[in-house]
């Protein structure tokens, strides 16, 4: 990823790509992965393929402030590492997620794994696996509720469960371009083992994550960035987030994003040397926007070389 290609072709496949499989799944109940807006600096924490791509070692960190003001509203971070590791030619990596969504918590550790091959003379495949637990700690008792008498919440509302999984995913990549699909959870845990009554809203749900980007460059230093990611889950409504950002001099970017049917925003990022940080505002496009003054991101990463010949890839990969 040290130069851009001229291959306009790229921007098509990567487009079909992603275009079609945001809305070839139409089926499949609540979402509860967290959802980032900031995806294209943290791709390994939903895409164990994207492990060790970048071709040095990579600590990201990304906090997100969700519906600022509104009581209880969701709060969560992320933190990942992942570095190649080139005597066996894999990647290596640690993503950890904690999730506040009252009355919930959810707290993650995975590990990931990662071997790519060359798909052309400019771009690679990469494949990827991950595998780790999810701690969920839930009180739904404490809930406002219509039924105060409700049984199922009286027995079964207040609990915590230790839950095993593993995921998948693809990540094929070239100078100017990537596109990716993943599987982050493939195991269908139920969260009460024994309990029949209301099954398909007490287990966790498969999430098909979806997403791409094309870098053109317009000048010797201004570089247009589109790029879509999605999000499908069985029973619930797609989310799609479009992105488009423009890099001036490898260093400074300018972005704006729309949420299909739920936000609008903007950020910034910047680079000094081999660490960055960015800073992402949305405005939701819903009711909820009566009860809040938006959501806010802030992201920062720090590149490390674990080997001396390398070279820091490109601010916009």
């Amino acid at each position: 990823m040290r130069k851009f290609i001229n291959i306009e072709s790229k921007f098509s496949v990567v487009l079909i790509f992603t275009v079609l499989l945001t809305f070839c799944v139409s089926y499949s109940h609540a979402q509860q992965d967290p959802v980032y807006s900031q995806y294209m600096n943290n791709l390994m924490s939903v895409n164990p393929a994207y492990t060790g791509v970048r071709g040095v070692g990579s600590i990201s960190n990304i906090n997100r402030a969700q519906w600022v003001n509104l009581e209880n509203a969701p709060m969560t971070s992320s933190l990942t590492f992942h570095m190649p590791i080139d005597s066996i030619k894999v990647g290596a990596g640690i993503d950890f997620t904690y999730d506040n969504h009252w009355p919930a918590t959810t707290t993650a550790l995975f590990f990931n794994y990662a071997y790519s091959i060359e798909a052309s003379s400019n771009s690679r495949l990469s494949f990827g696996l991950k595998g780790g637990f999810n701690y969920l700690r839930a009180t739904l008792t404490q809930l406002d509720r219509y039924h105060e008498d409700d049984q199922y919440i009286i027995d079964y509302g207040d609990f915590s469960r230790f839950m095993s999984n593993f995921g998948v995913g693809l990540f094929w990549y070239s100078n100017n371009a990537y596109a990716g699909f993943a599987v982050p959870r493939l195991l269908q845990n139920k969260y009460h083992r024994d309990v029949t009554i209301v099954e398909a809203a007490s287990r966790e749900e498969r999430h098909y994550m979806v997403h791409g980007a094309y870098m053109h460059r317009i000048s010797p230093n201004l570089v247009f960035k589109p790029g879509v990611s999605a999000i499908l889950t069985a029973g619930a409504p797609v989310t799609a987030d479009f992105d488009f950002g423009f890099l001036f001099y490898n260093r400074f970017a300018v972005g704006s994003r729309y949420r299909i049917s739920d936000s609008v925003g903007g950020y910034v990022h910047m680079q000094i040397e081999n660490f960055k940080v960015g800073f992402l505002y949305e405005y939701p496009l819903t009711d909820i926007r009566y009860f809040n003054i938006g959501t806010m991101e802030l992201m920062l990463r720090f590149d490390f070389k674990t080997r001396g010949n390398q070279v820091f890839p490109d601010f916009s990969f």
